[in-house]
């Protein structure tokens, strides 16, 4: 009787076939922005090599999931495939482009954290050593984009834009559709915050001109957000909302969560912009806070210290007896062995964080029977301006 089980070279290339399938797919979901579907089948592709032994598909299909995930700030996963890749990178002959890429990537990868901002540009000085290597002017273009990527980071607005200048002179002979639109970008982001407003615009525009014939949906979402941002400084708050709405309209928050982050941190400044002159502005999606003098604060996690600040917000000038913030802050029934240094510190923490006098308290005020928001505070709450309450009366 003939067998039934295919041999294992049909097997291997079989399964390898799957594996480019699976790489294929995931190439089309990557450039048309699914890359919740990308990622599945990038993966699944990457396990096909990892078990062929295939290094070079490996590490090619591990470029697209880190950059996916540096999207999606997944860090933690991140690390885990950045450690396999550089261990492949060390050991295998591998070609030098592919080198070059990967460590563009992982470049990338390190200059979304804040705290690896020198790692970042290690990885991109060793793309360009690879890509030097392997004579590809194509390959040597995106670390230069990388590294002045890092300078902007940095706030080294001159030099970020003298790399971009580099940068230019090889664009300007290649055919990178994407690295022309982001390299445009950049250079928008840069002159706005060096206060080239005008200049920073019609950089701006120039990227979105390019997106309209070589689409990418991460860098047209950047783009309207950057817009956004740039129309605010303008003072046409007018505009920057509609760009910054139709960035927020046009993402999946789920998939692309440091794009949503860019775009809601604009547009709570576009509404403290827009909320005409306050004191306070809250904005409940970010949990961001802004004070007329202190500019952006943040609770980095302090839950608590938000909540008391939000109860005080939504009624300036109402009176809080410590029943009620026990109550309302930390879903308590008020009991005065537990609750009283509670009360006692998270105000003391509270008036330190908004004051810019710690000598004196303008906006949380004792009473005898509580706490409460100077009723003098001008507040507004995701755009909207609250009304006063005094004496059991709106003001």
């Amino acid at each position: 009787m003939p067998s039934t089980t295919a041999p294992k070279e049909s097997r291997g290339t079989a399964s390898r076939g799957a594996g480019d399938r699976r790489f294929q797919q995931g190439l089309f979901a990557y450039h048309r922005g699914d890359y919740a579907l990308a990622l599945r089948e990038f993966d699944k592709a990457g396990e096909v090599a990892a078990q062929a032994g295939d290094h070079a598909r490996f590490v090619e299909t591990c470029t697209f999931v880190l950059r996916i995930l540096a999207e999606r700030e997944e860090f933690a996963r991140i690390q885990r495939i950045e450690d396999r890749v550089v261990a492949i990178l060390a050991a295998a002959d591998l070609p030098a482009r592919l080198k070059s890429r990967a460590m563009y990537i992982l470049g990338i990868c390190a200059c979304y954290q804040d705290t690896r901002h020198d790692q970042a540009m290690n990885r991109f000085r060793d793309a360009i050593d690879f890509a030097i290597v392997s004579e590809d002017k194509e390959a040597l273009a995106s670390p230069l984009y990388g590294a002045a990527t890092v300078l902007y980071a940095r706030g080294r607005l001159d030099e970020a834009l003298k790399e971009l200048g580099r940068l230019d002179i090889l664009l300007s002979c290649l055919a990178l559709p994407e690295l022309t639109s982001a390299s445009r970008l950049l250079r928008a982001m840069i002159l706005r915050n060096q206060g080239h407003i005008d200049d920073a615009l019609e950089s701006a525009w120039a990227s979105y001109e390019t997106l309209k014939h070589h689409p990418h949906l991460v860098i047209y979402l950047h783009t309207l957000c950057t817009l956004g941002t740039i129309y605010s400084l303008k003072g046409d708050v007018a505009c920057a909302r509609l760009y910054l709405d139709l960035a927020d309209r046009s993402l999946k928050r789920d998939e692309f969560p440091r794009i949503a982050r860019l775009v809601d941190e604009a547009m709570a400044q576009v509404r403290t912009k827009g909320a005409g002159p306050v004191d306070l502005s809250f904005d409940t999606k970010t949990g961001i806070l802004y004070e007329r003098e202190k500019g952006e604060i943040r609770f980095e996690g302090q839950f608590i210290l938000r909540d008391l600040l939000k109860v005080f917000l939504e009624s300036p000038g109402r009176i809080f007896t410590k029943d009620d913030l026990a109550r309302l802050v930390w879903r308590e029934d008020y009991r005065t062995e537990i609750h009283d240094n509670k009360i006692y510190v998270t105000i003391k923490r509270l008036r330190k964080l908004l004051e810019s006098d710690e000598t004196k308290s303008d906006y949380i005020l004792r009473a005898k029977t509580g706490y409460f928001l100077n009723p003098k505070t001008r507040v507004a709450i995701d755009e909207q301006m609250i009304p006063t309450v005094k004496d059991g009366e709106l003001t």
